[in-house]
């Protein structure tokens, strides 16, 4: 869900894996915020309760379009990005194909990503996540070119701090068991790949290989 906090005047949207979980835990323990849809949904009007834009929850109804708020939403350096999604995909998705209510078999293109993770390397896996010629993408591309302002995930808290004033402890949650020196994944073609998909974003957010 999206967090409210009128105090500070800003609107958290939750972009996957970039350390949303972990900053939405924080804002709900430390600060006088609200959950836009309320808990307990999954989709609401068509809307991913837990991810969606803020855009999304606009057209949905469920935020009115005058609310005047900053939004905030995450990133991540998108080398370490695809590592994590690739390894939670084939370790925690996976999972989710027993399930025939789960949202893998409702989300087009969700079962089939499943099974290239497990069935591809990593470097092969990244081509056909990336369509091969990579051509420019974000990473959540919907979250990040609606938001006033984008936090790090590496660098949440004084990120936080910096540009929306709020100082906040925002310790690591929802956290993928996996080799966290995600460089050791990458062959050259695959680092290549990314570094013509993410220009922009390597370039804005001071990322790096």
């Amino acid at each position: 869900m999206a967090l409210v906090d009128a105090d500070a005047g800003l609107l958290l949207t939750a972009a996957p894996g970039t350390g949303s979980t972990a900053l939405r835990e924080a804002l709900l323990s430390q600060r006088d915020v609200t959950e836009v849809p309320p808990p307990g949904e999954v989709r609401v009007a068509g809307v991913d309760a837990k991810h969606g834009t803020a855009r999304e929850l606009v057209a949905a109804g469920l935020l009115p379009a005058d609310h005047g708020l900053r939004v905030v939403t995450t990133t991540r350096n998108p080398f370490d990005f695809y590592v994590a999604e690739y390894e939670r995909t084939r370790t925690r998705w996976v999972h989710e194909l027993r399930d025939p209510t789960s949202w893998v078999h409702v989300t087009p293109g969700a079962v089939d990503s499943v099974v290239d993770a497990l069935t591809l390397e990593f470097d092969a896996w990244l081509s056909r996540a990336l369509g091969g010629s990579a051509r420019p993408r974000r990473v959540n591309a919907g979250h990040v070119d609606e938001a006033d302002v984008v936090l790090r995930m590496e660098h949440l808290e004084a990120d936080l701090r910096e540009l929306t004033g709020l100082d906040l402890d925002v310790p690591p949650t929802n956290v993928t068991d996996r080799e966290r020196a995600w460089w050791r994944s990458y062959g050259v073609e695959g680092r290549r790949l990314v570094e013509q998909a993410h220009a922009t974003d390597l370039a804005r957010f001071g990322y790096a290989f």
